[in-house]
């Protein structure tokens, strides 16, 4: 978009809003391709919503290259670029608004900002001059030079002290032009490629797989005899309290560090195996529970303690189907039965049930939208209506549908202690919580012998909750098995049910799907 144009030598200039941009999934791609930055937390669905993320987000670097060149498309001369400093305060997900703001420009330099959904997300401080850095000692030690993969490399925080290395640049020139050709004019094709290099280093080297990208502060550096081709780079700093690695990075063209932090991999649940000492191989036996977003999780837990005590389980999934035929074909080894059904709180809830042959006995409703996104007010109303789509008209469609069929059901309602504790940046999400509770009550008021069983869960190690730093969190298997066996006792089921009346499903998912 136009954007008014602005003469270095005015100082105090500030407030210009640059550019604005929606971030696509094609975005995404682009991006990956041209950087070799594949990280899944940046082009998996499915393996983005099992970070702390808990979706997709636009990588930190491409927010970066887009905003210098807005800014160098915004003025037709500009002095050279003498250091640079980049802060990722906050994470920025595909189809937010999102803008670049001019906060401040003079002949010293500028200072650029991010905006997301009103938040925050990103700061830029850069510095004009001449380059004064010559290259440091360590750029003519040798190191190891690493080949380009699409897989990103796993590492604990104890391992990553002795990573070093070179990368070879994956952006061409012929991109940087494309995709930045205000900032490849202002800043030439190799300082854009190194910039991108970093986004490779961090999200595919080190950290590497389970990592995010914090800060990046770079100087122009003299040209040197040395013809360094990538960016050579080497970890000098490991904080494990809070889990931040730091790199010195080098190019030709710049010298600087690099900051990520190490975040916590996807949580594991307990397996089939660990819990068969834990229930009796009968005690479920004779329920068939539909378990709504069972495939991971606290749903992926419940589904399979029910199936490890004899009863039948189908998990449902929105996006996950991977994760849902993993959980199954886990419980089929272990001589448990399990189906998986594709279940979308947003969509009518009748139709999506019309394959199940025989109505469930039970039900636990896991069903869970991306629970806490930084933002700059207290309250949000489009957020509150998301979590009121899932938690009390979701929930709401989901009970009318299920009592068409069978009127006595016993069905797990997940409430939080963040309804009462209420930390920061939850209270759209306590707010519908609570309007669940209410609706959960007055079911039981007026509907029985449908039930709901209410329960506000502690804190638990789960995708979404997981920290960069420590924080208390109960055990889910603590927390989980006394709810199940009370929900599950609510409709005590006669054995002589047991597998023979396993619904018959219309199109059994195979691996392939």
């Amino acid at each position: 978009m136009g954007s008014t144009q602005l003469d270095p030598s005015r100082e105090g200039e500030s407030l210009t809003n640059l550019a604005q941009k929606l971030f696509t999934m094609h975005d995404q791609t682009r991006f990956a391709v041209a950087s070799g930055d594949h990280n899944p937390i940046h082009i998996n669905h499915v393996a983005a919503r099992r970070t702390q993320a808990g979706a997709i987000v636009v990588h930190g670097i491409n927010l970066l290259l887009w905003a210098l060149d807005a800014f160098a498309a915004s003025k037709p001369k500009l002095l050279p670029l003498r250091s640079l400093r980049a802060q990722f305060k906050r994470l920025v997900y595909l189809d937010e608004p999102t803008s670049v703001i001019l906060e401040r420009v003079d002949e010293a330099g500028a200072l650029l900002h991010v905006f997301a959904e009103d938040s925050l997300k990103s700061e830029f401080f850069l510095e004009f001059g001449s380059p004064s850095v010559i290259a440091p000692f360590w750029s003519t030690d040798p190191l190891e030079v690493l080949t380009h993969s699409q897989e990103a490399r796993e590492f604990d925080l104890e391992q990553i002290p002795k990573i070093s290395g070179r990368l070879a640049f994956r952006m061409t020139p012929k991109d940087a032009s494309a995709y930045y050709p205000a900032a490849t004019k202002w800043l030439g094709t190799r300082l854009i490629e190194g910039l991108a290099a970093t986004s490779q280093l961090v999200g595919m080297i080190c950290p590497g797989l389970h990592s995010i990208y914090s800060e990046l502060s770079i100087s122009s550096r003299i040209p040197s005899d040395l013809a360094e081709d990538g960016l050579a780079f080497r970890v000098t700093k490991t904080n494990p309290r809070y889990a931040i690695v730091t790199e010195e990075v080098l190019t030709a063209n710049f010298t600087g560090t690099v900051k990520a932090f190490l975040r916590i991999p996807p949580m594991r649940q307990a397996t089939m195996q660990s819990l068969a000492g834990i229930v009796a191989h009968d005690e479920f036996a004779g329920s068939l529970a539909l378990i709504v977003g069972g495939s991971r999780g606290l749903g992926e837990l419940t589904a399979k303690l029910i199936a490890t005590g004899g009863g039948r389980v189908i998990v449902t999934w929105q996006t996950g189907n991977t994760d849902a035929l993993r959980v199954a074909e886990e419980i089929r080894l272990s001589g448990g039965l399990c189906e998986t059904l594709r279940y979308d709180t947003r969509e009518t809830a009748d139709s999506q049930l019309t394959s199940l042959a025989e109505a469930p006995t039970h039900t636990y409703y896991f069903a869970t939208p991306l629970i806490s996104r930084p933002r700059s007010d207290i309250y949000v109303a489009k957020r509150f209506r998301e979590f009121l789509s899932v938690y009390v008209d979701g929930f709401w469609q989901l009970t009318q549908a299920l009592r068409a069929r069978r009127a006595e059901i016993s069905i797990f309602y997940p409430s939080s202690v963040f309804v009462s504790e209420r930390p920061p940046g939850m209270t759209e999400y306590a707010m519908a919580k609570a309007a669940g509770e209410t609706l959960c009550a007055d079911i039981n008021a007026q509907l029985a012998p449908t039930h709901v069983t209410v329960k506000r869960l502690p804190r638990l190690p789960t995708d979404q909750t997981a920290s960069l730093t420590a924080v208390k969190t109960e055990n889910p298997l603590e927390v989980m098995l006394p709810i199940v066996r009370e929900v599950q006792l609510r409709l005590a089921i006669p054995t002589t049910h047991k597998l023979s009346t396993y619904p018959d499903f219309s199109s059994r998912p195979t691996r392939s799907q």
